[in-house]
């Protein structure tokens, strides 16, 4: 199967939402609300791949146009059949069934709704690998995902600090509050290698406190 006929803008927009929702969750109904746009982006990600004329369900229903497990189960099943495959059509059940759950859950927490995203963006990937979407295909969502160092300590950031300090720029950790005022003041964000990732550092009572930046001036100029 190829990427032709595929619209993947619907699905692009709403791990878009669902990406940036992440960012300023602080609540439980917050962190639920990642779980609808969760769901919508695996509805949205099974009716642009599914196709009732080569993917059938394993139990002969023929799926609905919101049923998102029985639509992708039949797509990955056919798209990538044998045994040796199955871990990859299992995250994709694991992927609609944690979305479910997170909408119903009103205990939802930043751990919860950071699982179920990350569950159905790499269902999502491997959707574009199977269907042939190559990388210059995407596009890059206005807000991606941050990569989390939890404890100030970790190996982790460390090694980014020195992968900027080699290119003789000088990192700091203000408060995450400050991002847009640092910005405003000359600093710059400092990018996981690599990516487009912020760094965000220091899990404390359900929230990051800070994130790694670039100073402004001849060393982070």
């Amino acid at each position: 199967m190829t990427k032709a006929g595929i619209d993947w803008a619907p699905i692009d927009r709403a791990l878009t939402s669902a990406a940036a929702q992440l960012r300023q969750a602080s609540s439980p109904e917050d962190f639920q609300a990642i779980g609808l746009f969760c769901r919508e982006s695996l509805i949205s990600l099974a009716q642009a791949t599914f196709d009732s004329s080569r993917h059938m369900s394993e139990d002969g229903v023929q799926p609905s146009p919101t049923d998102a497990k029985r639509m992708l189960d039949a797509f990955f099943s056919f798209e990538l059949g044998g045994g040796s495959n199955e871990e990859a059509r299992r995250h994709s059940r694991a992927a609609v069934s944690l979305a479910s759950a997170l909408v119903h859950r009103r205990t939802a927490s930043y751990r919860d709704a950071a699982l179920c995203l990350e569950a159905t963006q790499s269902t999502a990937n491997l959707a574009s690998i199977v269907t042939g979407r190559s990388e210059a295909d995407r596009v890059l969502p206005a807000d991606v995902e941050p990569f989390r160092i939890p404890r100030m300590g970790e190996p982790a950031l460390q090694s980014v600090v020195d992968h900027y300090k080699q290119e003789g720029l000088e990192t700091f950790l203000p408060r995450l509050e400050e991002r847009d005022v640092r910005l405003a003041a000359g600093c710059r964000l400092a990018y996981y290698p690599g990516t487009q990732r912020e760094v965000w550092v220091g899990y404390h009572r359900g929230r990051y406190e800070h994130i790694l930046m670039i100073k402004p001036g001849p060393g982070g100029a």
